[in-house]
Protein backbone atom coordinates (compact mmCIF):
# COMPACT_ATOMS: atom_id res chain seq x y z
CA UNK A 1 0.00 0.00 0.00
CA UNK A 2 1.08 3.58 -0.52
CA UNK A 3 2.41 5.59 2.34
CA UNK A 4 0.11 8.09 3.99
CA UNK A 5 0.98 11.67 3.06
CA UNK A 6 0.01 14.88 4.74
CA UNK A 7 -2.45 17.13 3.06
CA UNK A 8 -3.55 16.42 -0.46
CA UNK A 9 -4.83 13.35 -2.16
CA UNK A 10 -3.42 11.94 -5.38
CA UNK A 11 -6.09 10.63 -7.75
CA UNK A 12 -5.40 8.47 -10.78
CA UNK A 13 -8.22 8.28 -13.31
CA UNK A 14 -8.04 5.15 -15.45
CA UNK A 15 -10.09 4.67 -18.58
CA UNK A 16 -10.82 0.97 -18.92
CA UNK A 17 -8.92 -1.32 -21.27
CA UNK A 18 -10.22 -2.20 -24.73
CA UNK A 19 -13.65 -3.81 -24.63
CA UNK A 20 -15.82 -5.84 -26.99
CA UNK A 21 -19.20 -4.48 -28.04
CA UNK A 22 -21.76 -7.27 -27.90
CA UNK A 23 -25.12 -5.84 -29.02
CA UNK A 24 -27.03 -8.73 -27.42
CA UNK A 25 -25.72 -7.72 -23.97
CA UNK A 26 -26.49 -4.61 -21.95
CA UNK A 27 -23.64 -2.11 -22.29
CA UNK A 28 -22.78 -2.58 -18.62
CA UNK A 29 -21.92 -6.24 -19.35
CA UNK A 30 -19.62 -5.70 -22.34
CA UNK A 31 -16.42 -7.60 -21.54
CA UNK A 32 -12.82 -6.76 -22.23
CA UNK A 33 -11.57 -7.87 -25.63
CA UNK A 34 -8.71 -10.34 -25.83
CA UNK A 35 -6.36 -7.35 -26.22
CA UNK A 36 -8.09 -5.66 -23.27
CA UNK A 37 -7.45 -8.66 -21.02
CA UNK A 38 -3.76 -8.44 -21.97
CA UNK A 39 -3.79 -4.66 -21.33
CA UNK A 40 -5.33 -5.18 -17.88
CA UNK A 41 -2.57 -7.65 -17.01
CA UNK A 42 0.10 -5.29 -18.34
CA UNK A 43 -1.29 -2.40 -16.27
CA UNK A 44 -0.10 -4.09 -13.09
CA UNK A 45 3.51 -3.09 -13.79
CA UNK A 46 2.44 0.50 -14.51
CA UNK A 47 0.23 0.82 -11.42
CA UNK A 48 2.42 -0.92 -8.82
CA UNK A 49 4.93 1.95 -8.35
CA UNK A 50 2.15 4.55 -7.88
CA UNK A 51 1.57 3.73 -4.21
CA UNK A 52 -2.16 3.18 -4.60
CA UNK A 53 -4.06 2.85 -1.32
CA UNK A 54 -7.64 2.55 -2.61
CA UNK A 55 -9.26 1.35 -5.83
CA UNK A 56 -12.83 2.24 -6.79
CA UNK A 57 -14.43 1.24 -10.08
CA UNK A 58 -17.51 1.77 -12.16
CA UNK A 59 -19.78 -1.26 -11.82
CA UNK A 60 -19.47 -1.95 -15.57
CA UNK A 61 -17.69 -5.26 -16.27
CA UNK A 62 -14.99 -3.72 -18.47
CA UNK A 63 -13.98 -1.17 -15.81
CA UNK A 64 -13.89 -3.74 -12.99
CA UNK A 65 -11.95 -6.26 -15.06
CA UNK A 66 -9.39 -3.59 -16.01
CA UNK A 67 -8.26 -3.12 -12.39
CA UNK A 68 -8.98 -6.59 -10.98
CA UNK A 69 -5.51 -8.06 -11.84
CA UNK A 70 -3.77 -5.12 -10.14
CA UNK A 71 -5.99 -5.32 -7.04
CA UNK A 72 -5.45 -9.05 -6.70
CA UNK A 73 -1.66 -8.73 -7.07
CA UNK A 74 -1.45 -5.75 -4.67
CA UNK A 75 -3.91 -7.14 -2.11
CA UNK A 76 -6.11 -4.04 -2.39
CA UNK A 77 -9.86 -4.30 -2.00
CA UNK A 78 -11.71 -3.38 -5.20
CA UNK A 79 -14.76 -1.28 -4.37
CA UNK A 80 -17.50 -0.32 -6.81
CA UNK A 81 -19.38 2.98 -6.98
CA UNK A 82 -22.41 3.26 -9.25
CA UNK A 83 -21.76 7.00 -9.82
CA UNK A 84 -18.62 6.13 -11.82
CA UNK A 85 -20.70 4.38 -14.51
CA UNK A 86 -20.54 5.47 -18.12
CA UNK A 87 -23.00 8.02 -19.30
CA UNK A 88 -26.14 6.74 -20.96
CA UNK A 89 -26.49 8.80 -24.09
CA UNK A 90 -30.01 7.64 -24.96
CA UNK A 91 -32.57 4.99 -24.18
CA UNK A 92 -32.88 4.34 -27.93
CA UNK A 93 -30.57 3.04 -30.64
CA UNK A 94 -28.38 5.83 -32.03
CA UNK A 95 -27.25 5.35 -35.60
CA UNK A 96 -24.71 8.22 -35.63
CA UNK A 97 -23.21 7.71 -32.18
CA UNK A 98 -20.15 9.93 -32.64
CA UNK A 99 -22.08 12.78 -34.28
CA UNK A 100 -24.74 12.67 -31.58
CA UNK A 101 -22.14 12.57 -28.82
CA UNK A 102 -20.38 15.55 -30.37
CA UNK A 103 -23.63 17.54 -30.18
CA UNK A 104 -23.80 16.81 -26.44
CA UNK A 105 -20.30 18.26 -26.07
CA UNK A 106 -21.44 21.39 -27.91
CA UNK A 107 -24.59 21.71 -25.75
CA UNK A 108 -23.96 20.42 -22.22
CA UNK A 109 -27.69 20.57 -21.45
CA UNK A 110 -28.79 18.44 -24.41
CA UNK A 111 -30.37 15.23 -23.11
CA UNK A 112 -31.78 12.69 -25.53
CA UNK A 113 -34.87 10.66 -24.52
CA UNK A 114 -33.82 8.23 -21.80
CA UNK A 115 -30.31 9.72 -21.74
CA UNK A 116 -28.15 11.88 -19.50
CA UNK A 117 -26.88 15.32 -20.49
CA UNK A 118 -23.17 16.13 -20.41
CA UNK A 119 -23.79 18.48 -17.50
CA UNK A 120 -25.66 15.86 -15.45
CA UNK A 121 -22.94 13.26 -16.07
CA UNK A 122 -20.21 15.78 -15.27
CA UNK A 123 -21.87 16.73 -11.97
CA UNK A 124 -22.47 13.08 -11.02
CA UNK A 125 -18.89 12.00 -11.74
CA UNK A 126 -17.34 15.13 -10.20
CA UNK A 127 -19.38 14.70 -7.03
CA UNK A 128 -18.36 11.06 -6.79
CA UNK A 129 -14.64 11.63 -7.40
CA UNK A 130 -14.60 14.58 -4.98
CA UNK A 131 -16.32 12.45 -2.31
CA UNK A 132 -13.91 9.56 -2.83
CA UNK A 133 -10.85 11.86 -2.80
CA UNK A 134 -12.00 13.56 0.42
CA UNK A 135 -12.42 10.15 2.07
CA UNK A 136 -8.88 9.18 0.99
CA UNK A 137 -7.27 12.40 2.20
CA UNK A 138 -3.50 12.17 2.22
CA UNK A 139 -3.55 8.89 0.31
CA UNK A 140 -3.57 7.68 -3.29
CA UNK A 141 -6.80 6.72 -5.02
CA UNK A 142 -7.19 4.84 -8.31
CA UNK A 143 -10.54 5.31 -10.08
CA UNK A 144 -11.49 3.00 -12.97
CA UNK A 145 -14.18 4.46 -15.19
CA UNK A 146 -15.08 5.31 -18.78
CA UNK A 147 -13.89 7.70 -21.48
CA UNK A 148 -16.86 10.04 -21.61
CA UNK A 149 -17.34 10.13 -17.84
CA UNK A 150 -13.64 10.86 -17.21
CA UNK A 151 -13.44 13.38 -20.06
CA UNK A 152 -16.41 15.35 -18.73
CA UNK A 153 -14.80 15.46 -15.28
CA UNK A 154 -11.49 16.63 -16.79
CA UNK A 155 -13.42 19.28 -18.73
CA UNK A 156 -14.76 20.59 -15.42
CA UNK A 157 -11.17 20.96 -14.17
CA UNK A 158 -9.87 22.36 -17.44
CA UNK A 159 -12.41 23.64 -20.01
CA UNK A 160 -9.75 23.20 -22.72
CA UNK A 161 -10.27 19.44 -22.32
CA UNK A 162 -13.08 19.01 -24.84
CA UNK A 163 -14.39 16.92 -27.68
CA UNK A 164 -11.03 16.53 -29.44
CA UNK A 165 -9.29 15.50 -26.22
CA UNK A 166 -12.02 12.91 -25.55
CA UNK A 167 -11.52 11.50 -29.06
CA UNK A 168 -7.76 11.29 -28.45
CA UNK A 169 -8.18 9.19 -25.30
CA UNK A 170 -6.88 5.63 -25.48
CA UNK A 171 -8.05 2.35 -24.00
CA UNK A 172 -6.61 2.22 -21.42
CA UNK A 173 -5.59 5.76 -20.54
CA UNK A 174 -4.31 7.15 -17.24
CA UNK A 175 -4.46 10.66 -15.78
CA UNK A 176 -3.11 12.02 -12.49
CA UNK A 177 -4.53 14.93 -10.53
CA UNK A 178 -4.05 16.11 -7.00
CA UNK A 179 -6.62 17.51 -4.61
CA UNK A 180 -5.15 19.95 -2.08
CA UNK A 181 -7.90 21.24 0.19
CA UNK A 182 -10.69 22.44 -2.06
CA UNK A 183 -8.44 22.91 -5.11
CA UNK A 184 -7.68 20.42 -7.85
CA UNK A 185 -4.20 20.66 -9.33
CA UNK A 186 -3.33 20.37 -13.02
CA UNK A 187 -4.22 17.25 -15.00
CA UNK A 188 -1.25 15.13 -16.06
CA UNK A 189 -1.72 12.46 -18.70
CA UNK A 190 0.64 9.54 -18.05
Amino acid sequence: MGERRRGGTTVYLLRHAESTVIPALPESDWPLSEAGVQQAGDLRACLEPLGVDHVVSSPFVRAVDTVRPFCEAAGIELRVDHDLRERRLSGQLIRDFEGTLRKTWEDFDLALPGGESSRACQERVAGCISRLAAAAQGQTLLVSSHGNAIALFLNMLDPAFGWSEWRAMRNPDLFRIRLDGPCWGPVVRL
